[in-house]
């Protein structure tokens, strides 16, 4: 289920088959966003935490996704290393 306040929400879905299963299954897409074109550099602390760092940075704490979307390489935000640099949008 994709909720009105997802970032997916307003993504095209589409018919994927999955030939693991030989099932089709539910994807959706969206449009990367214009803020993917602009960043800085913050070096990840034992401390940080994506929250923290949108509500420093970008103003809100539910941002946090924003800095994942500039961040394709980051699979696990909860096993980041001290001293990764992290791309921040400009907004």
């Amino acid at each position: 289920m994709i909720f009105l306040d997802s970032r997916y929400s307003d993504g095209r879905l589409y018919k994927a088959y999955d030939s693991r299963t030989g099932k089709y299954q539910l994807t959706v897409s969206r449009a990367w966003p214009n803020y993917l074109t602009s960043f800085f550099w913050h070096y990840w602390v034992e401390t940080d935490r994506l929250d923290s760092l949108a509500l420093r940075y970008l103003g809100k704490a539910n941002l946090w996704w924003q800095i994942m979307d500039v961040n394709p390489e980051i699979v696990d935000p909860f096993s980041i290393e001290p001293g990764t640099p992290i791309r921040i949008p400009n907004e």
